[in-house]
């Protein structure tokens, strides 16, 4: 029997537009106070939009501390110094280079072995009460606002006793030697007058948002609806929070007190019949497969998704996993790769991805026997594994397991990916892919299309030692 006062509940955040809503709206109706901790905050439209947002709880009395990982800062330190003159705001700088302009791209060069450990968790909570925690960053590209390449994501909104978890690995985080305010860091010399300047800037942008087509499908969003109505359909279920030590950036060892990898694995070794894993950098390396292959023997059906050449955004990750494809096949694995013409995976109103626009799946979760779901901020790679924090929770609910199974199968349909198979004909282990195009099933024998330059840059990436950096 299960202890009802333990239950959390959990929305699932997979449509992106509904993602920007539940931001803006916890940002907007937070009374005491808001911690946000990104691996990425872009400075581009949405990015602007929920800083107007956070401006204005702060004039409302909220009490708004940001943790932001450095490698993508370059530029920002005035800019966020600004930020952080209004007397309820903090900015903290996780990990931070030592040189703040051009030559910090040097620095990570010759101290990749601290400069390349990152914090990429991604955690947005307001009043200790409700909390977003999932795959996405801020940035257009993961709340549909990018006309080139716009991000197929999932997040969980969740309210109940799990908030007070992620809050207090909000504050280990916030609280380690690894985390240092704007002030101490940036030499950049900043008025406290500046600070007007820049809240007019973000009022007038937010304003004349409100009359672009992003907004008026905001405004559609089910979401928006929901929280009007005030009728937010959580499915309430018991749940684990997991997380990484900040610790992990300076340990070379993946020790137990550092890692939750350990602790989390128990939920996948007892599965009996079905793991369904996406994952959009995926490279499992040689035990990864070996552990699949263990399952995938004991009669337990596995189909992985992850990301096709084509719609990837960082091929050197693909040359990675490309290494593994032909075993992953040849163990039985059913393995998925997303196009870069995936449209309209999850959204019943019609999205705002332009035809020109590339998807590239960005989502990470597992669903182990219809039953749990872990959602968070890992992929399956070295670099979460040994170089980055990390963080994601796994809730047992066969309800919400449903609901993560139907986005997997509606993201591998032929439509919307190509399903690879290895060609029995000679020469061996030759992969095939197979899809749908113009409501006709298609097969291709070489990476679908993928130009030139991304193929030769895979090959190239393909002969350099960098798997652990993946």
């Amino acid at each position: 029997m299960k202890d009802n006062n333990k239950r959390s509940g959990f929305y699932l955040l997979s449509d992106n537009s509904d993602a920007f809503v539940a931001r803006f709206a916890l940002a907007t109706a937070a009374k005491k106070t808001l911690d946000i901790q990104y691996y990425i905050m872009h400075n581009d439209a949405s990015g602007e939009y929920l800083a107007y947002a956070l401006l204005a709880a702060a004039d409302r009395g909220v009490h708004v501390r940001v943790l932001v990982d450095d490698i993508n800062l370059s530029g920002r330190d005035s800019s966020l110094k600004m930020l952080s003159q209004h007397d309820n705001i903090e900015i903290r700088i996780f990990n931070p280079l030592t040189n703040r302009d051009w030559f910090r791209n040097i620095e990570i060069i010759i101290n990749l072995d601290r400069a390349g450990r990152r914090m990429h968790n991604k955690v947005f909570i307001a009043d200790d009460a409700v909390a977003i925690i999932g795959g996405r960053n801020i940035g257009d590209e993961y709340f549909d606002d990018r006309n080139s390449l716009n991000f197929v994501d999932l997040d969980l909104l969740t309210t109940g006793p799990i908030v007070s978890d992620v809050s207090q690995s909000f504050n280990d985080f916030w609280l380690s030697h690894w985390a240092t305010a704007i002030e101490d860091l940036s030499k950049v010399r900043v008025m406290k007058n500046q600070l007007k300047a820049v809240r007019i800037r973000l009022k007038d942008r937010w304003r004349r948002a409100r009359n672009t087509h992003y907004f008026h499908s905001l405004q559609q969003s089910e979401l928006t609806q929901k929280i009007i109505s005030k009728k937010i359909p959580y499915i309430w279920a018991e749940a684990k929070l997991f997380y990484d030590s900040p610790d992990k950036l300076s340990v070379n060892s993946q020790e137990k007190i550092t890692h939750f990898g350990p602790d989390i694995m128990p939920y996948f070794e007892q599965a009996k019949d079905e793991l369904l894993i996406a994952s959009p950098y995926f490279v499992p390396g040689k035990e990864g497969i070996q552990w699949l292959n263990s399952k995938q023997q004991l009669g337990i059906r596995i189909k992985v998704l992850t990301n096709s050449l084509a719609a990837t955004d960082v091929i050197a990750v693909h040359a990675g996993y490309k290494k593994y494809r032909c075993d992953l096949l040849q163990a039985g694995i059913n393995l998925f790769e997303l196009k870069p013409t995936a449209r309209y995976l999850h959204s019943k109103v019609k999205k705002l991805i332009e035809s020109s626009s590339t998807a590239s799946l960005h989502a990470k979760y597992i669903v182990v026997d219809q039953r749990y779901v872990f959602i968070g901020s890992a992929n399956i790679d070295p670099r979460s594994h040994t170089l980055n924090t990390e963080i994601g929770v796994m809730v047992d609910s066969k309800e919400l397991a449903k609901e993560a199974a139907e986005i997997f199968k509606r993201t591998t349909s032929q439509k919307n990916s190509y399903r690879l198979l290895l060609e029995q004909k000679t020469p061996a282990r030759c992969v095939l892919w197979l899809t749908e195009e113009d409501g006709k099933e298609t097969t291709y024998h070489v990476e679908p299309n993928a130009g030139f330059f991304r193929k030769l840059g895979v090959f190239i990436m393909g002969l350099l030692p960098i798997e652990s950096l993946l």
